[in-house]
């Protein structure tokens, strides 16, 4: 077990919490300590939901065991590959996080605007656009195709399905491509050195990543077919307990 871990379940499904979500807090929209709490309340069931999306519709095809871990600036969902998990199926389970955030966060901001619900104080209105934004707005970031975004993990998917030999590598290149031309233009047209660098990252992060290599799960060392989390393992469970690789898709 990982210290500063909280957990519980979720319809059988295990969820660790680490202490490092907290550092979500910073980008608040409100800069009170009270709305900064707001902010991190939304955002922790705007990244649980998006998360429960791929772990349900992964354990819907079979994956198990599943689990959950919401992390520093993020989450991921973490089960055994197996057979079953068709280059389709992978699609859809990638695709099904930021799905579950745009549908609920777009309902809820369709609501706000017809003003099915209208907010009665400031903490309610500081409530509804950071869930608005952790849900709808990172959902539909989230499927830029850059891996090891859901958007790659997609994109992957989707090559492999033309090019089952080739759509891996394709998908690598294709996604250093955009994640460079994203981060100049976010340094050269946007004046936004920070998200550049952000961007290159984990561009970079993606790029290197070899676990989904069709070359490699064909020897039997690795049957991960979506990037892993840049970054210490987050999972909140003993890696050495695993006797199966592990598949994962950040949020």
């Amino acid at each position: 077990m990982l210290a500063g871990v909280l957990r519980f379940s979720l319809a059988d499904i295990p969820v660790g919490v680490h202490f490092s979500f907290l550092i979500i807090a910073i980008f608040g929209p409100d800069p009170t300590l009270a709305g900064r709490a707001i902010w991190v309340v939304a955002a922790f069931v705007a990244v649980l939901l998006h998360e429960a999306g791929h772990a349900f519709t992964a354990r819907h095809y079979g994956a198990t065991p599943v689990r959950i871990t919401l992390f520093a600036m993020g989450g991921v969902t973490v089960y055994p590959a197996t057979e079953d998990l068709t280059p389709g199926r992978r699609f859809v389970i990638a695709a099904a996080g930021s799905a579950v955030g745009i549908v609920t966060g777009g309902a809820l901001l369709l609501a706000t605007l017809s003003d099915l619900i209208v907010a009665g104080n400031k903490a309610v209105e500081i409530l509804l656009v950071s869930y608005i934004w952790a849900s709808l707005g990172w959902g539909v970031l989230n499927w830029i195709p850059i891996r090891p975004l859901d958007g790659g993990a997609m994109m992957t998917s989707a090559l492999e399905i033309v090019s089952p030999r080739h759509g891996v590598a394709i998908a690598r290149y294709v996604s250093l491509f955009l994640g460079a031309t994203i981060a100049a233009l976010l340094y050269t047209r946007l004046n936004e050195p920070f998200l550049a660098l952000f961007v290159l990252f984990i561009t970079a992060a993606g790029f290197g990543d070899r676990s989904d290599d069709p070359q490699r799960r064909a020897a039997g060392t690795v049957d991960d077919d979506v990037p892993r989390e840049a970054g210490p393992d987050p999972s909140p469970a003993d890696p050495s307990s695993h006797d199966e690789p592990d598949t994962s898709f950040p949020i």
